[in-house]
């Protein structure tokens, strides 16, 4: 090797000096970590050496590279190869710098100018070597002053450092500003949000999205333990959220959405603080809210004016044994109606036993005749007038009249037997009197029957008790009685249903017989 070749030797003072590039000594506090691409560098200098000098001290006989490390790399690399322009000496030339020898801030600061001029530091090498400054006691305004750099630059920089990682590797990823980081201090002390705030982005602008967010939570997070904490001074129970349930279908309620049994609304300072009651922290966007509440409305005698699906064991068992007699009455009901049917062809299914009901026909199909438009049993037509409803196109006074019949008595079986099973049905005001009309006429109802219509009659009076309350909150009246229909007998001079006009030659007998089979 070369040994170094001084051209103005002088204590202290700089001078150059060509120096075998194998010689040199790396700086440890080098603020470059990474040498990069030399590919570039190397081809120059094996065309033409290394023309600019580098900047080295005195170190223990030899010399520590202050700025050109990447200078020294490549020359010692086309060294190695072989690839040394001819003619030229094998030698880099240096500037020795004797007086920044033991000076470490000095000797970084140089090295911080150097690099930067030459090629972009990256943003964490370039932090590192302001955290070096600050380690030799230089404060960020020194750091500012002999960097050229802005006091804000350098402190955002040394801020970066101790972020982390995670943070370096954004900055230098160009995802990460310094002005970003000057957001992200205030979550120094919280790595795992820092981390959930630098994940998956892509750029500076992400990371403003997420840092609103988390700033957000964290004044959220702040509120909440401000708010408990001043609930717990007052001796106000904390309680848990219920994971379901919550608001609509839960035990505890808010008090805000109960009253007493007399209507009045709940003092929430008069009761917080009482055992049954409790206080249940809801978070806002930005802030807390205490919510009180009561755990056990009904045991406080309490009824809830929200909008509520909650149902105590009690409640939840009288449904359900409400259900399964509903469900045992809808099967005797179903039973019953089997014996009601045959009541109802051996009574009416002949002429003469359905002129009984011919009035009650007439009347309905005048006053009520979409009420005959229900869709009725067929089978049922044919048993009790002895032919099809289709008929009626051709059939005489007396076929006519049983066939208006038996359509009235499908229709009222059919309403009825809808009601009987739960569903809505439109008129079910006539189940009533057609039950007691059959009772007249000699059917005996049957238990469930006799219960279903004593029911009815519940309902209907309830119902009317009702309207007239809502009547009278509006003009005072009281007297709501509406005409009822008055049953009117046919004139004498009307034509007898029995009469010699009914074109059908069968005899009644004949029809009876029809019928009764």
């Amino acid at each position: 090797m070369t040994a170094a070749t001084e051209r103005r030797p002088k204590a202290k003072a700089p001078y150059l000096a060509d120096i075998d590039p194998r010689d040199l000594l790396a700086n440890p506090r080098n603020v470059r970590t990474q040498h990069g691409d030399l590919t570039e560098l190397r081809a120059s200098i094996a065309a033409s050496g290394v023309l600019q000098a580098l900047l080295v001290v005195p170190d223990n006989g030899g010399h520590l590279i202050v700025a050109g490390h990447r200078r020294a790399k490549a020359a010692a690399e086309v060294l190695e190869a072989g690839e040394w322009p001819d003619g030229v000496p094998p030698t880099v030339p240096c500037l020795v710098r004797p007086d920044l020898a033991g000076v470490p801030a000095s000797q970084v600061v140089s090295m911080l100018i150097e690099n930067d001029q030459r090629a972009d530091l990256t943003p964490t090498e370039r932090a590192v070597a302001y955290a070096q400054l600050e380690l030799f006691g230089l404060d960020p305004s020194q750091i500012a002053q002999r960097t050229g750099r802005s006091y804000k630059h350098v402190h955002d920089s040394l801020r970066l450092v101790k972020l982390g990682e995670k943070a370096t590797a954004a900055a230098d990823a160009g995802r990460l500003s310094l002005d970003d980081v000057a957001e992200l201090a205030e979550f120094e002390d919280d790595p795992k949000t820092l981390e959930k705030i630098l994940k998956d982005v892509d750029t500076s602008w992400g990371i403003k999205h997420k840092v609103g967010e988390e700033r957000r939570k964290r004044t959220v997070k702040e509120a909440v333990a401000a708010l408990r904490a001043e609930l717990e001074a007052a001796g106000v129970t904390i309680v848990k959220k219920p994971k379901d349930g919550w608001p609509y279908n839960c035990q505890m309620a808010r008090l805000d959405q109960l009253t007493t049994a007399d209507g009045e609304s709940i003092d929430p300072e008069t009761v917080k603080t009482l055992d049954g009651y409790g206080a249940l922290i809801e978070e806002r966007w930005e802030s807390a809210e205490a919510v009180i509440v009561c755990l056990d409305p009904e045991a406080h005698g309490y009824q809830r004016t929200g909008h509520s699906y909650w149902k105590s064991p009690a409640e939840i068992a009288a449904k359900e044994a409400e259900a399964k007699a509903k469900e045992e009455r809808r099967e005797r009901l179903k039973e019953a109606a089997t014996v009601r049917r045959k009541f109802l062809v051996e009574k009416y299914g002949s002429a003469k036993g359905a002129k009984t009901l011919l009035v009650d026909a007439m009347r309905l199909a005048v006053v009520e005749p979409r009420f005959l438009v229900h869709q009725i049993d067929e089978e049922l037509i044919r048993e009790l007038a002895g032919g099809e409803l289709a008929d009626g196109l051709t059939a005489g006074q007396d076929r006519l009249n049983r066939l208006l019949v038996a359509r009235m008595i499908g229709a009222q079986e059919y309403n009825a037997g809808e009601a009987a099973l739960g569903r809505w049905t439109q008129r079910k005001d006539l189940i009533v009197p057609w039950l007691t009309r059959l009772e007249a006429d000699g059917y005996e109802l049957s238990d469930a029957e006799a219960e279903w219509r004593t029911a009815l009659i519940a309902e209907e009076e309830a119902e009317l008790l009702r309207y007239e309350a809502e009547e009278d909150d509006e003009d005072g009246e009281q007297d709501h009685a509406e005409p009822g229909i008055v049953d009117v007998a046919l004139p004498e001079h009307d034509v007898d249903p029995g009469s010699e006009l009914d074109p059908d030659p069968r005899t009644e007998a004949d029809t009876e017989g029809v019928a009764q089979a």
